[in-house]
């Protein structure tokens, strides 16, 4: 059994760098059936929101997912975020980069891309620590 996608009407999805769109009025159900970069609409990160290092990153991966052709010139630029965030982030997320660094070198750019999320959000408290705000969760819901 492969992999079973649900796609809302008007939701996109991004197949080896095929970008699909339910263009129907219902769910459309797909089931991916061999080794695929996949990305789900939500989980696509728009360029002009990777403004951190770790979202840059993510980007980047992203980027290799969906366009094979440029694979090869990216994945260096990718295993120098990786380098660079493991300086500065070695004591709190050294492990979870370290898999990262595994996914991308076992071509499993969807594995990297998704271990990134704990990542996103440690880094997302310290920019809020750096802003000012005490506790950035209860600031995001207010």
């Amino acid at each position: 059994m492969g992999l079973i996608l649900k796609v809302k009407t008007g939701d996109r999805i991004v197949i080896n760098g095929a970008v699909l769109r339910n263009a129907g009025k219902g769910q459309m159900f797909v089931e991916v059936e061999n080794r695929s970069d996949v990305l789900r609409g939500e989980e696509i990160l728009a360029e002009d929101k990777a403004q951190t290092p770790v979202r840059r990153l993510c980007q980047l991966i992203q980027v290799a997912m969906v366009s094979r052709e440029s694979r090869a010139e990216i994945l260096p630029r990718i295993h120098e975020g990786i380098t660079d965030l493991m300086q500065v982030m070695q004591k709190s997320h050294g492990k979870v980069l370290d898999r990262v660094r595994t996914h991308v070198d076992q071509g499993n750019l969807y594995g990297a891309y998704r271990v990134l999320g704990p990542v996103i959000r440690y880094e997302d408290k310290l920019l809020a620590i750096s802003a000012g705000l005490s506790d950035p969760a209860k600031e995001s819901h207010a």
